[in-house]
């Protein structure tokens, strides 16, 4: 179960509101996921965190004037990717390329337990950086146990 399922409903807030707690959410969850040793799940969860992030900060306007591009342009990561990287956000400060690698392949079940340290604290700088952490976890509802 996602870990925004039932804690948010996208349909009553602004896309901008929905992408940051969207991150929100799933930062919190995965950083418990890889703290439980529930690795791929927990590296899967902050990259969705990360790409939630960055679709926040681009809606925001803080990289892009959101009437150049679609909501469905920002569902393509490399879209994203690319928006950041000419806003001169996605610098050699961020490796978006091992970050993709470490996540691809924690999709195939490699264990990834080595890196997860340096998956955590690159996303947490780069997502510090755009302005999404530190958040307060208490303001945010309750988790669920039931999202794994």
């Amino acid at each position: 179960m996602s870990p925004h399922f039932g804690l948010m409903d996208e349909n009553m807030m602004t896309p901008e509101d929905a992408a940051l707690m969207r991150a929100k959410l799933h930062w919190r969850c995965g950083k418990r996921r890889v703290r439980e040793n529930k690795t791929a799940s927990g590296v899967t969860t902050l990259y969705d965190a990360l790409l939630s992030g960055m679709r926040w900060y681009i809606l925001t306007g803080l990289a892009a004037r959101p009437e150049d591009f679609s909501a469905e342009a920002l569902e393509n990561e490399r879209f994203v990717f690319h928006l950041l990287k000419k806003a001169g956000l996605i610098d050699s400060s961020l490796n978006i390329a091992k970050v993709q690698d470490l996540v691809d392949r924690a999709l195939m079940e490699e264990d990834v337990r080595a890196e997860q340290d340096w998956f955590v604290t690159e996303l947490e700088k780069f997502l510090t950086r755009l302005r999404v952490l530190p958040f307060d976890e208490s303001a945010l509802p309750p988790e669920d146990p039931a999202t794994f």
